[in-house]
C-alpha cells in the first residue's frame, strides 16, 4: 500500500510537467505550420488551387476579353521593406504558356505584358506567373509592364 501511494503521488507530481510539455509541443507545431504557410508561397498554392480553383476561375472568367491580352487576377505575394514580389493567377485558352512552363526559362511570353521569370502551369490553360520583383501587371517600374508595353 505504501508503495502504491508513493506511486501515486509522484505521478501527481509528475503531471504538471507532463501537461506543460504537451503544451510546449503544441505551441511549437503550431507556430511551425503558422510560419511555414505564410513563407510558403509552394504549400498555400498546393492548398488553395484544388480547394477552391471554381472560384477563382470564375473571377477570372469574369473578366472582358481584350484582344492579345490574358485574363488573369493577383494569386499571391510577398516581400518586405517595399521590395514585392507578385505572381498573377493566368487563363491561357490557347495554352502557349506551357513551353515556359516545362522549360523553366524567364522570358517576354505572348498575352503578358513583360518579362517574367517564372511560369508555372497549374492544370491545363491556368498558370501562375511571377513577375520580377517590384514589377506589376499595368505599372511601369523597371521593366514597362503596362499593357501598351507589348
Amino acid at each position: 500500500m505504501t508503495a502504491q501511494l508513493t506511486e501515486n503521488q509522484r505521478n501527481k507530481k509528475l503531471l504538471p510537467f507532463a501537461t506543460l510539455g504537451t503544451l510546449f509541443l503544441m505551441a511549437f507545431l503550431f507556430i511551425n505550420a503558422v510560419i511555414a504557410w505564410s513563407c510558403s508561397y509552394t504549400i498555400r498554392t498546393a492548398v488553395r488551387w484544388p480547394a477552391r480553383s471554381e472560384r477563382y476561375k470564375s473571377e477570372v472568367l469574369a473578366q472582358p476579353d481584350a484582344t492579345g491580352k490574358l485574363k488573369h487576377i493577383e494569386w499571391d505575394g510577398w516581400g518586405w521593406a517595399g521590395a514585392d514580389t507578385t505572381v498573377y493567377l493566368v487563363f491561357d485558352p490557347t495554352d502557349s504558356l506551357s513551353i515556359p512552363a516545362r522549360t523553366h526559362r524567364p522570358g517576354k511570353f505572348d498575352g503578358i505584358p513583360c518579362e517574367v521569370p517564372v511560369v508555372k502551369q497549374l492544370e491545363k490553360n491556368w498558370y501562375l506567373v511571377q513577375f520580377y520583383t517590384d514589377e506589376w501587371w499595368g505599372r511601369r517600374n523597371a521593366l514597362d509592364c503596362t499593357e501598351s508595353g507589348n
